[in-house]
């Protein structure tokens, strides 16, 4: 149980260092638009190691690496990376999946409201 606490722990801050590097945030809102626009779900999976891939090899994180040692030191790792992302591209596609869902109802809501209010006025 103490090694899973430990596991979540390290990757909420690698989670943390790829936001402060700004690549994360862009996995996070593609991922978010993914979900947004009804794409299937496998492109998760996809994403996540696409992202983790290219995290490893092409961005330099020494410049937020100082932050947390244990987590940077971690994110050396190309497959503790793929792990990162994809929680990352998970929860962005569940937000942009939830974000139509309560898009479509809070549209559909002012449309009865206008319709109710056009037909009192008469």
């Amino acid at each position: 149980m103490v090694k899973l606490i430990r596991f979540i722990g390290l990757i909420s801050q690698s989670i943390f260092i790829q936001f402060a590097h700004i690549f994360g945030l862009v996995a996070f809102l593609v991922a978010a638009a993914v979900g947004y626009f009804r794409l299937p779900s496998w492109t998760v999976p996809v994403m996540a190691v696409a992202f983790g891939v290219f995290a490893d090899k092409f961005v330099d994180e020494s410049a937020v690496s100082s932050i947390l040692e244990k987590a940077a030191s971690a994110n050396q790792r190309g497959g503790f990376l793929i792990v990162v992302y994809f929680v990352i591209a998970a929860v962005g596609y569940i937000s942009g999946a939830y974000g139509r869902h309560y898009y479509g109802k809070a549209a559909n809501a002012r449309t009865e409201v206008a319709a109710v209010a056009r037909t009192r006025k008469k």
